[in-house]
């Protein structure tokens, strides 16, 4: 039997399905009390249990992030990177039974991303328990916080972070990304002049100021985001996500305001964006006469690391690794292409010289959903990948 061999025997010892319903099962979603602690201690002692050094490292009280290891060998060092807070349950039914049936397992945080971790988790048994010795060490980090501020992946920055390449495991179908667009959530403030609704022409009214900033922002902007592409990330974007004002309907608003997301692409930097927003409202300013407004970031306090585009050379070694594993599975050649969606990996990409990449099992069209799931069949595959991509890009000592 081949190395390669007796690492996927071992990690298919692992029983990746029961291990992310397990995890599905221990609740860890946005803005509850202690939200990952509980699931970073059952993923602690599950790695302590089955060999692995393992350690909880706090980006807050009750936040903790889960750091293992294995290889002792002076050569390269690839971290394997997972989220495991969740989004609420929002309509999802039953969404912390962690039911598995048909091929999948359902529940909330089943594909975004326990599944992923759990996956992790399964690689880097799998490969101490071949017996193999890597020139190189294998870092897991299952970092808290990743659906809001992403102090997980922060503090890990702070504390320890010198890996030469990174996977975060985000759903990508198996396929691997080569970086993901920036992410701004901007808030502008509109304000007017409250008055009687029968007196409205002594008002300014807010909501109509933000109204006039919209249509610039759909029929002028928009289409010059449109025009700015960048390889494999496609173009930049704006989505307006929501719009509140005023206090009833006879009276005129004193204030609006409208939230949206700015997706950027590499060469974009955080000053270009509110650059470029200020210019449209100082113009609209200048043209109606009342008009005022101001931007702000709307996560302003807690949000010191901007959230910049990246995109990794489609020649790097953990590209070149991930592919070979990917043909050695018998996954066969995988696409690359760029995330949409942010993902931790743009905070490493731009605060270190990592490397990285985004791969991991399921799809994220089903991520936030009422049926959020993943295949069992990605599960394996994704552990065997994760595993092989490892000894790819660490080597074998010999």
């Amino acid at each position: 039997m081949t190395v390669k061999e007796r690492i996927i025997t071992e990690v298919n010892k692992i029983d990746i399905a029961e291990l992310t319903s397990s995890l599905v099962k221990l609740k860890s979603y946005s803005f509850m009390e202690n939200q990952e602690q509980e699931v970073a201690e059952y993923i602690c002692d599950f790695l302590i249990s089955n060999g692995i050094e393992a350690e909880l490292n706090y980006a807050a009280p009750g936040r903790p992030n889960v750091i293992a290891s294995i290889g002792e060998g002076g050569g390269p060092v690839l971290m394997l990177n997972g989220h495991i807070d969740t989004v609420p349950a929002y309509d999802m039914p039953d969404a912390f039974a962690g039911e598995i049936r048909d091929g999948r397992v359902y529940g909330r945080g089943s594909c975004d991303m326990k599944g992923s971790v759990a996956a992790m988790m399964a690689a880097i048994i799998g490969i101490k328990n071949s017996g193999v010795k890597l020139k190189g060490k294998v870092v897991f980090a299952a970092v808290a916080d990743e659906e809001e501020a992403g102090i997980g992946t922060k503090t890990l920055l702070k504390n320890w972070c010198n890996a030469d390449a990174v996977i975060v495991g985000e759903p990508s179908g198996l396929r691997i990304g080569l970086g993901n667009k920036g992410l701004e959530w901007i808030k502008v403030d509109f304000f007017g002049k409250k008055v009687h609704g029968g007196e409205q022409k002594n008002g300014i009214n807010a909501i109509e100021m933000a109204a006039r900033f919209i249509s610039y922002l759909t029929e002028v902007y928009v289409p010059k985001l449109d025009k700015r592409t960048a390889e494999y990330l496609g173009s930049a974007s704006l989505n307006i996500g929501t719009i509140s004002g005023g206090d009833q309907p006879s009276t005129v608003a004193d204030s609006c305001t409208v939230t949206f997301d700015r997706r950027s692409i590499p060469g974009e930097s955080v000053e270009d964006v509110y650059r470029e927003i200020n210019e449209i409202l100082e113009f609209l300013g200048e043209k109606y006469p009342g008009f005022s407004a101001s931007a702000s970031d709307l996560i302003e306090g807690n949000n010191e690391l901007p959230h910049l585009a990246f995109c990794t050379s489609p020649e790097a070694e953990i590209v070149k690794a991930a592919q070979a594993a990917a043909n050695e599975t018998g996954i066969g050649e995988r696409p690359l292409e760029g995330m949409s969606f942010w993902t931790d990996a743009g905070f490493i990409a731009n605060n270190t010289d990592a490397e990285c990449i985004i791969l991991g099992p399921g799809e994220m069209a089903v991520c936030h959903t009422a049926n959020e799931n993943i295949s069992i069949d990605q599960l394996e595959k994704g552990a065997a990948m994760f595993a092989l991509t490892a000894l790819e890009y660490c080597g074998e000592e010999i």
